[in-house]
């Protein structure tokens, strides 16, 4: 006994599945079967799962970093917000400075040791 589901969602019990119904049985088993593969494709591309988290990070920070200067009294403001601009537009910049601030750290640290 075999049961279908048509397309109008009512079922046939017993009777064999006409040559129509099959086809659309296949066609809506493709349609899922593309869906999952997209899906699987999607949860894979990690690369562009990170990007775009660490996008969607740097906004965050920028728009919290904007509205830490507009907090501040206007005459810090006007001091800090071209250097929160160069540092918001270009995040190497301190980044390496931090970078090479810490290796002196730990230089100055292990000479001191001695």
């Amino acid at each position: 006994m075999t049961t279908h589901e048509h397309d109008e969602g009512t079922t046939t019990t017993g009777a064999e599945p006409t040559d129509e119904a099959l086809r659309t049985d296949v066609e809506l088993t493709r349609q899922e079967l593309a869906e999952t593969v997209a899906a699987l494709g999607a949860k894979a591309d990690v690369k562009s799962r990170v990007q775009t988290a660490a996008k969607q990070r740097a906004e965050a920070i920028q728009a919290g970093g904007d509205e830490l200067v507009n907090k501040l009294p206007d005459p810090v403001a006007e001091r800090v917000r071209p250097a929160w601009t160069t540092v918001s537009q270009r995040p190497a910049i301190p980044l390496g400075s931090l970078a090479a601030l810490i290796a002196v750290l730990l230089v100055w640290l292990k000479i001191r040791k001695r």
